[in-house]
């Protein structure tokens, strides 16, 4: 079980790190920034699932953790003054930050490993199905919360995108208005498109919208209808038959799962 002090213990770490982005130099750093907003936007998100599956307050209070410090690492990364000395992969660092954090240390085995391993393996392209049950639930939980969050900051970025930072130029994406055929035509063949096949800006987009194959549970589809994030996407494309078609499959898709 997770006692309830521990769980506060721990929401008062992630406060605290909130606090210490508010001061320079941290405060200064976008991506720290970017980092609390999309962790808080994910912990709503998460919290909303676990009330819709009804889980229990200890089920609820897992999910709050992976939730508060899955993408930890990345402000870890910040504050360190030899970062080349830090591993790659932000979600490493997460983890070696709750392993550091003595509430963290007071939780069982079992649930320490289930949050690290979670929080490990949700960035990765696809699920490891040979996870246990119940690190591959809380990974379809964390990823679905992630994703909406996901949908959500890109559609604001297509629908108000004038004066905003050119998110192409930081993903080193062409511009040009176009979208490449053998990356639509992954997704229409029924496979896994990878990002490092993208070339424009928007086979970026076109990316996201694909990640609704990777949703998991009726209200994460029920919540992106409502929000309508991929319409938002779609609108930003230009037309040819891929992108009609694409986006035809996702919506036959998406309303055959609610």
């Amino acid at each position: 079980m997770v006692n309830i002090e521990v769980l506060e213990d721990l929401r008062k770490v992630y406060a605290d790190i909130k606090l210490s982005c508010q001061i320079p130099p941290l405060a200064l750093n976008p991506i720290a920034l970017k980092t609390l907003e999309h962790t808080d936007r994910v912990l709503s998100n998460i919290i909303i699932l676990s009330e819709n599956l009804e889980l229990n307050e200890n089920e609820k209070a897992i999910a709050e953790i992976v939730a508060l410090f899955h993408d930890i690492g990345r402000i870890n990364i910040l504050l360190d003054e030899e970062p080349s000395s830090l591993p790659t992969n932000h979600a490493e660092l997460s983890i070696q930050f709750l392993k550091e954090n003595k509430s963290f240390a007071l939780l069982s085995d079992k649930i320490q490993g289930i949050i690290t391993e979670t929080i490990l393996n949700h960035n990765k392209p696809e699920l490891d199905q040979k996870e246990g049950d119940l690190v591959l639930f809380y990974l379809k939980l964390l990823r679905d919360a992630d994703k909406l969050d996901v949908w959500y900051s890109t559609s604001e970025y297509v629908k108000h995108k004038a004066g905003k930072p050119n998110l192409a130029l930081d993903l080193a994406l062409s511009e040009k208005p176009f979208v490449t055929s053998s990356f639509c035509q992954t997704i229409i063949d029924g496979g896994i498109p990878s990002k490092k096949d993208l070339i424009t800006f928007n086979d970026f987009i076109i990316f996201q919208m694909s990640l609704v194959f990777d949703l998991n549970f009726k209200k994460s589809f029920q919540i992106l209808n409502q929000k309508q994030y991929i319409r938002h996407l779609y609108d930003s494309l230009p037309k040819n038959d891929s992108v009609i078609e694409i986006y035809r499959m996702i919506r036959i898709y998406s309303e055959n799962r609610i």
